[in-house]
């Protein structure tokens, strides 16, 4: 069994290496849609646009806090530095390359993580080799082909797994100010990474004020309180400025972002579960959410019903405490995206949960059959790895043969878009990120994304033209059904603020046509670029 485990974090190495290399060296066109998502488009042309001197933009004209910023304040100068031509293919390599090293980093601490887990729940040397084997092959196969390169999802995993490692070998409180600031900004990184990792803050902050207070910290009751009270404020000092940065210059503490994909404080179970379901997660991540919610919530009663243990310091039991923390994050997470989602769910929303399932599954094999249970549970995750990873290969050849014939390649269409519209047009229009991104043009996102408030107060105003207008667009883009529109009838676009529950129209003529152009992705739909029409009626 021990080759087993040797085999499978040979193979889960062999399959990171691989899909760096493929990053580096394949062409992007290839790349969009398969392991690139659309999101990514705005981060890499943030960056960029910082980078040549527009500020943090989307669009040129206006800064967005659509986004999270810790990506953003990587790219920026990374793309200076290895890209100093600024050109598209170059921007878009070095986020790639970036997003695949935080993938590459997070499973070296999943590892380390593993063995320590694996420690305390009293499996011996050969069945740990086994099992971390498995748990590496598991997220290698099921995580890291998952089309999120160019986005934040792997850090949020990278710095989520390091601060975890450290929990599990540490304790909760260990002493120390290297310590303090290490564990402060590994959870402050995370959110800045992701606005929405604030549960993860939240988890791991009550846990330690729990034991900070109680008989098992490990450290006199003040030191330990402390410690507490010095890692919120290093955390309050790394996150601080950018909240009331948000605050300051937009007026919402969030970014408009995590404004338009939750709805808390308002609570819609039934339109939530809706969103989950019916936007972008596969049948695969559908299932993953609701298994992962069961065995966190299982991992948390079952140590509830257990005695407490002494690991607030490190030493034995601290892994299954950092386990602890783990199991009540991935609950939490999912349970808001459950109650509180609306816009659109990826599987990047909940990505810390994959391997705290895998883990979780061999801690739970060897607590109910042994050393045969943990085999049994290693071995079908091994299984799951490889088929996961061949379903995703399986599923990506199709697209990449389609786009190396010319069919819906999204890179030449968005060349064409350029190429169509002149020096100093601006486009609008929907949640086109990576085609705006390579399109080179001024663009102003049509969902509000990678926008501001004030885009969202003109649609619930009902003066979207106006609005778009003053700021001189010239082109609208947007997705359709080839049969949708005629020349003999306006095309008249809905458009939604899902922040205000509000919705505007644009009106515009067909012969001002600029393109159409078949796209992969979207059932079938078209890319259309139509001539704005002029603000009529005041609006």
């Amino acid at each position: 069994m021990r080759s087993l485990g040797r085999l499978s974090q040979a193979l889960a190495l062999a399959i990171v290496l691989a899909l760096g290399l493929v990053l580096a060296l394949a062409h992007p066109r290839y790349l969009l849609g398969t392991l690139v998502g659309d999101d990514a488009g705005y981060y890499l042309a943030i960056a960029r646009n910082a980078a040549l001197g527009h500020g943090l933009s989307f669009d040129r004209l206006h800064p967005t806090n659509g986004f999270n910023p810790l990506l953003p304040l990587l790219l920026v100068p990374l793309d200076r530095l290895l890209a100093p031509g600024l050109g598209l293919v170059s921007c878009f390599r070095v986020a790639a390359l970036v997003t695949w090293a935080a993938l590459a980093a997070s499973l070296l601490s999943l590892r380390s993580l593993a063995r320590s887990v694996l420690e305390d729940a009293g499996l011996e040397e050969r069945e740990r080799t086994v099992a971390v084997g498995a748990v590496l092959l598991f997220a290698a196969g099921f995580v890291a082909p998952k089309g999120y390169y160019g986005m934040d999802a792997f850090l949020v995993l990278a710095l989520g797994l390091a601060y975890l490692d450290r929990v599990a070998r540490h304790g909760l409180l260990s002493p120390g100010l290297g310590a303090i600031v290490a564990d402060g900004a590994l959870l402050g990184g995370c959110v800045l990474a992701r606005i929405d990792s604030i549960p993860l803050v939240a988890v791991a902050f009550a846990m330690m004020l729990a034991r900070a207070r109680g008989p098992t910290s490990g450290h006199p009751a003040g030191r330990a309180l402390a410690g507490f009270a010095a890692r919120a404020a290093c955390v309050g000092a790394i996150v601080g400025p950018y909240l009331v940065w948000n605050h300051a210059r937009f007026g919402d503490w969030l970014p408009i972002s995590a404004r338009l994909k939750s709805a808390f404080p308002h609570w819609d179970p039934s339109a939530s579960v809706h969103t989950v379901l019916h936007t972008s997660l596969n049948p695969a991540d559908v299932a993953a959410l609701f298994l992962a919610l069961l065995v966190s919530a299982g991992w948390t009663l079952a140590r509830l019903a257990r005695p407490r243990n002494a690991a607030g310091a490190g030493g034995p039991g601290s892994a299954l405490v950092a386990m602890d923390v783990w199991a009540v994050y991935v609950a939490a997470r999912i349970l808001w995206v459950l109650l509180w989602s609306r816009l659109d769910v990826q599987g990047s929303y909940f990505i810390l949960a994959h391997p705290f399932v895998a883990l979780a599954a061999i801690v739970a094999g060897s607590r109910a059959a042994g050393v045969r249970g943990a085999r049994v549970a290693a071995v079908l995750l091994v299984a799951a790895g490889v088929g996961l990873a061949a379903a995703k290969l399986a599923a990506t050849l199709p697209s990449v043969r389609a786009i190396a014939t010319g069919r819906g390649d999204e890179w030449a269409i968005a060349r064409r878009v350029h190429d169509v519209t002149r020096e100093g047009d601006v486009l609008y229009g929907g949640a086109f990120g990576l085609i705006g991104y390579i399109a080179d043009r001024p663009w102003i996102n049509g969902d509000g994304v990678a926008n501001d408030r004030a885009y969202q107060d003109a649609i619930r105003d009902h003066r979207l033209a106006a609005h778009l207008a003053r700021d001189g667009v010239d082109a609208v883009a947007f997705a359709a059904l080839p049969d949708q529109w005629s020349a003999d009838r306006p095309i008249v676009l809905t458009i939604a603020s899902v922040l205000h529950g509000a919705r505007d129209t644009l009106r515009l003529d067909p012969h001002g046509l600029l393109l159409r152009e078949p796209m992969r992705r979207g059932g079938g739909s078209e890319l259309w670029l139509v001539r704005a029409t002029p603000a009529r009626d005041g609006r």
